[in-house]
């Protein structure tokens, strides 16, 4: 027997690369490279039965041996299972009864570093020494396929502010910045190994509590961490104590205009640390559950967590929404009525970026978010009817950004300049035909 070891690093919470391998939807997609049309039936508790198994519904037997949900499972393999049947015989005379096959996620520099290590016979390592590195690259891509990503606009303040959150939250990290001369221009960054994207734009756009961000805290102590962390410089709108629905909960703006939501809860109430929260007030109170079902109906989405209205006697009309929780594209938001009298708009500061990779997914978002009293804007920008800011952005366009010839990026960007949504064949005819 030998022990082999593969890892890689991906940019996503821990919780979405664990789905993403034991997920029925998803565990065919990456072991499709052992086996086409694989699966794997699981009692998932310590010492339950697992079968991994063909198309013919014939393969291995096995058993969980360790379980730390979202940190590490390790599978004991027994013998085959071929037309219903156990047979562990084999493996006992074959010597390869009892090989352990373990997968540990660990969080490392803002994303997770996955490691799988197995026990098999000499006679397959070269196999696995070919196969394993690609399984792991598929797991990586689909844990990284984020559509929605969140982006801030800065007044000159970006590195400052990314300095700061990358400090306040564990594991999170600045993942790229790119420079215009000596200033800092555009950046990526993770928190809790979600990713964010950010501009120093000028002073044009500020923020509002109309977008927030929920932060999600298993312990007193890390909702303390990140208050302090947070607050300073900042403003309280709803102070730091027990309310009904959390036993510690506080409200606040950062002394950048970004506000935070910090709650003392379980993660698996959310299934994310951070997520993004919309608080439709003033003269859209009210339309908070009328956009929840648009962007459920834009994004082919029927996954919605709860929704809690207002009743009779309390401080909004009844029947609005009081909170709700829903996923889009596998990312949870939030969304609320948030009462009359705050002056809390959308404004450009706090947009939301869809990254596509076709002109038809890119014309189907933009056609879908603008219609019905949506508003276009310049360089993939939009507004929808809600007032929420969106970019639309293909992949491509960042593709040809990041080209190390000038003329090339220059030629592309003056061919942007001039578009509202993105047409990929004129991007790519400015980046082809640049002297």
């Amino acid at each position: 027997m030998v022990k082999l070891q593969f890892s890689t690093h991906i940019i996503a919470p821990k919780e979405r690369v664990w789905d993403i391998l034991w997920n029925p939807e998803t565990y065919p997609a990456w072991t499709k490279v052992f086996s086409e049309g694989s699966q794997m039936k699981a009692d998932w508790q310590e010492g339950g039965k697992v079968l991994f198994v063909d198309q013919s519904n014939d393969g291995m037997s096995s058993e969980i041996a360790t379980l730390i949900t979202h940190h590490r499972v390790s599978f004991r393999h027994l013998g085959f299972y071929k037309n219903g049947v156990e047979d562990r015989e084999i493996a006992q005379k074959e010597g390869w009864a009892d090989a352990l096959e373990t997968y540990t996620l660990t969080e490392k520099d803002g994303g997770i570093l996955l490691v799988a290590e197995m026990e098999t016979k000499n006679i397959h390592a070269d196999y696995f020494e070919k196969t394993f590195p690609h399984a792991l690259k598929l797991v990586k891509e689909l844990a990284e396929k984020q559509l929605i990503t969140p982006f801030l606009w800065f007044d000159d303040q970006m590195e400052a502010a990314l300095q700061q959150y990358t400090t306040a939250f564990a594991n999170s990290a600045i993942l790229q910045v790119n420079r215009q001369g000596d200033k800092a221009f555009t950046a990526s960054f993770s928190l809790g190994g979600q990713k964010f994207s950010a501009i120093n734009g000028g002073p044009s756009f500020q923020f509002t509590p109309a977008i927030s961000l929920f932060v999600q805290c298993e312990t007193e102590a890390e909702v303390d961490h990140l208050w302090a962390n947070l607050s300073e410089g900042g403003k309280t709108l709803m102070s730091l104590q027990a309310w009904p629905w959390s036993e510690k909960y506080g409200w606040l703006e950062d002394r950048f205009g970004v506000s935070w939501q910090i709650s003392l809860g379980k993660l698996s109430d959310v299934g994310q640390k951070i997520t993004l929260s919309l608080l439709f007030a003033d003269a859209l109170n009210g339309q908070a559950e009328a956009a929840m079902q648009r962007y459920l109906s834009v994004f082919n989405s029927n996954t919605v967590d709860g929704i809690l209205y207002y009743g009779p006697g309390q401080p909004n009309t009844e029947g609005f929404v009081q909170h709700a929780q829903f996923a889009l594209a596998g990312q949870k938001m939030m969304i609320m009525d948030g009462g009359t009298g705050h002056n809390y708009t959308f404004t450009e500061a706090f947009s939301l970026v869809i990254s596509t990779d076709t002109q038809a997914e890119t014309d189907y978002y933009w056609d879908e978010l603008t219609r019905d009293g949506g508003a276009e804007s310049q360089c993939a920008w939009l507004k929808d009817p809600f007032g929420v800011s969106w970019q639309v952005v293909p992949k491509a366009l960042l593709q040809y950004l990041s080209d190390p010839d000038a003329s090339k990026v220059g030629n592309v960007m003056l061919a942007m300049l001039k578009m509202r949504k993105i047409d990929i064949s004129v991007l790519q005819n400015a980046y082809e035909t640049a002297e």
